[in-house]
């Protein structure tokens, strides 16, 4: 059983590290819009366990996004990517204790508009094509968001494109 989970991992690393980093920022937002979204339904059902995990998940990748823009960088986007992120892990940081929706409602918005600017800048100017989904992504999705995102921070000065992220 250990031999497979083992090839089974290397194969995953394989098929992450072919992934353009532009898209790996892409699928971190597609994967945040999911926690957000369990989330928020963990909310809506008072299940502590679905709230926690996707929260905790969200604040992960929002960390992970904030580390990726490039360091030293002042301008205006960086700058207002940090305050961001930053807001947003403060405020979901609370929403255990608040129970308030409104927050993971309001970090929905952001993100989803974060994303959609990025299909228009840095997906574009990279060559690559993004599927408009009116509906949650696709589980296929789900599953690459899932495997690119631990090995995301490992790609040295890998993830920008024209707003201030490492490519």
């Amino acid at each position: 059983m250990v031999p497979k989970q083992a090839s089974n991992a290397y194969f995953q690393a394989q098929a992450s590290a072919k992934i353009h980093p532009a898209k790996l920022v892409h699928m971190m937002y597609e994967r945040l819009l999911l926690n957000l979204a369990c989330a928020g339904e963990g909310l809506e059902e008072n299940d502590l366990k679905k709230r926690g995990e996707n929260l905790s998940k969200a604040i992960a990748i929002i960390t992970e996004l904030n580390c990726c823009i490039t360091p030293g960088d002042e301008s205006e986007p960086a700058q207002f990517l940090r305050g961001m992120y930053a807001a947003m892990l403060i405020e979901l940081g609370k929403v255990a204790v608040t129970k308030d929706a409104a927050v993971v409602r309001q970090a929905q918005r952001y993100v989803s508009r974060l994303k959609e600017i990025w299909e228009e800048t840095a997906m574009r100017e990279n060559g690559l094509a993004v599927e408009r989904k009116t509906e949650r992504p696709t589980e296929d999705a789900h599953e690459q968001a899932a495997m690119a995102y631990p090995r995301c921070h490992e790609k040295e000065g890998a993830v920008v494109a024209n707003l201030c992220f490492l490519v």
